[in-house]
């Protein structure tokens, strides 16, 4: 689709090409094939698994980006559909490289182009002999990737994205014919935020040409600045900068050593100068390292690997060896090494502020020995920060990484507890009758359940389909008295689908809950009631 005139223009003060791969999550697996099935690209674990992506015939029937997966495919199915719907599992990586040879196949046809997002790219073609021929390789070298992409070319940057956005194969909008070729298209092609999409919805608006009309005045009217600004975007003659694309930098190094190491510590003193170079480059990015990845190339011909996630940000070349020896030391490598590969994972350097009148925090460092010196006595998957599953099945807890609270989170906690102190409003008794020193409480006998984790398995003999007699961890005889049993179920609709039987048992004068897993035939004592 070309929009204007064909024909040999002069070359525009500025020309920009956009790339976009439709659907790219869903291109990327779908790579190569001719005639692809209907597909939705689903993420999450079970049971919370959501729709990541769908292609077009997908989002005709009313599948929409976020549903739940089970909601999608009802209702796929209920549209009458005579291909079946193909669900697969994102795939991180491969978006990840093939992203990459989008970045080389744009570097190849200019040095300046912006990523904006995966699988859209923005070139600058100021300069080159033939930017419309550009535009062709563009879409010829995507199809070779296995790619079907779409290309937009303009002198407006933002007007060669919606073209590319919109439009199937390649569109040239000339100079003088933006407005135009807008008003079409949907007031979301542009870059207005949701408020202002809600907005301009209320007001009965549409598409790009319907806002167009109103006068800039009107606009500002309701939105200030933003409205000329959005006057302009409708118009086609509000651009904006192109960022241009810099590659990440390769905080890596590697390293074959002369001769085989087979002990830790001139291991160590090999990495030490590795390890070293890694910060300074952390350094001079004004950077630290989220994580640590170590890989051993071994005498056998193997590899070894091992990835270190830290708690908080570190660049300190000597903690950083010191976490890969308490590692190493408790995951050593299976033969000699000749060559060592270390590689860190960038992020943000963070502020520590001393505190003026409180205790001071642990230092990010000897935090961060201390985790790792602990993981290598108990194991790593012992230690860390308790954290509640999203699931309602009883009794079950598990560890996430110990991540010390941001400096920032905690100033924003003790500002908003002084202004909630600053306006709450003392409570003062109404009361005709003066109040008692010591009001007297109604005596109650309570019980007090005390949990077992985890729970300690158990023997128990039925009798008549009741408990009869119990033997657990320290606990022994026959049950003189029961009751139950409460059945609870739940996550029946996964493979690891849970159901229950609990029963309180009374055994050698003391109350115990008793538990009998259906889906595996054991039982467990829960807990008992002081």
């Amino acid at each position: 689709m070309t929009a204007g005139v064909s024909g040999r223009r002069a070359q525009p003060a500025s020309l920009y090409a956009s790339l976009y791969v439709p659907d790219f999550s869903v291109a990327v697996l779908q790579r190569g094939k001719r005639r692809p099935d209907p597909t939705a690209v689903a993420c999450g674990q079970p049971p919370n698994r959501f729709v990541h992506a769908a292609d077009a015939a997908v989002r005709r029937c009313g599948v929409r980006v976020g549903m739940v997966l089970a909601a999608a495919q009802a209702r796929y199915a209920s549209a009458g559909k005579l291909r079946p719907l193909r669900v697969l599992d994102r795939d991180e990586r491969e978006e990840q490289r093939v992203q990459g040879l989008l970045l080389e196949l744009a570097e190849k046809a200019t040095p300046r182009f912006e990523e904006v997002a995966p699988g859209l790219l923005v070139l600058d073609c100021k300069g080159l002999s033939d930017p419309y021929a550009t535009a062709g390789e563009l879409a010829s070298g995507a199809a070779e990737l296995g790619l079907k992409a779409n290309v937009g070319v303009s002198m407006n940057r933002l007007v060669a994205l919606s073209a590319a956005r919109t439009q199937p194969g390649i569109t040239h909008v000339y100079p003088g014919q933006e407005e135009g070729f807008l008003q079409a298209l949907p007031l979301d092609t542009l870059p207005l935020g949701d408020g202002e999409l809600r907005t301009l919805n209320r007001w009965g608006l549409r598409t790009v040409g319907e806002l167009a009309q109103l006068s800039p005045e009107r606009l500002s009217e309701r939105f200030g600045e933003r409205g000329a600004c959005m006057a302009r975007l409708a118009r086609g003659k509000e651009s904006s900068t192109l960022q241009v694309y810099q590659p990440p930098a390769r905080l890596e190094v590697s390293r074959d050593f002369d001769w085989e190491i087979e002990a830790l510590e001139p291991l160590m003193l090999a990495m030490a100068d590795m390890l070293e170079q890694l910060c300074i480059r952390l350094h001079g990015l004004d950077q630290a390292a989220g994580g640590l990845t170590t890989r051993l190339q071994l005498a056998d011909g193997g590899e070894f690997e091992r990835t270190i996630e830290l708690p908080s940000p570190l660049g300190d070349a000597q903690v950083l060896l010191t976490l890969v020896r308490i590692d190493l030391a408790a995951h050593p490598p299976s033969a000699a090494v000749e060559g060592a590969y270390v590689s860190a994972k960038p992020v943000e350097r963070s502020q520590t502020r001393r505190a003026l009148f409180g205790p001071e925090s642990a230092s990010p460092e000897r935090m961060a020995v201390m985790l790792a010196r602990l993981g290598g006595l108990v194991g790593s998957e012992r230690v860390g920060a308790p954290s509640v599953p999203d699931t309602y099945r009883p009794g079950v807890a598990a560890l996430k990484m110990f991540r010390p609270t941001p400096e920032k989170a905690k100033a924003r906690s003790r500002v908003a507890s002084v202004r909630a102190l600053a306006t709450s409003e003392p409570v003062v008794a109404r009361s005709s009758r003066p109040a008692l020193a010591c009001a007297p409480t109604p005596s109650r006998a309570s019980l007090v359940f005390r949990c077992y984790r985890p729970s300690h398995p158990a023997r128990v003999v039925l009798h008549e389909d009741r408990p009869a007699r119990f033997e657990a961890q320290g606990v022994r005889g026959p049950v003189t008295a029961c009751a139950g049993p409460w059945r609870v179920s739940g996550e029946w609709w996964t493979p690891g689908g849970w159901q229950y039987q609990e029963w309180d048992v009374e055994v050698a004068g003391g109350l115990y809950r008793a538990c009998y897993e259906r889906t595996t035939g054991e039982w467990f004592l829960v807990g008992e009631y002081d």
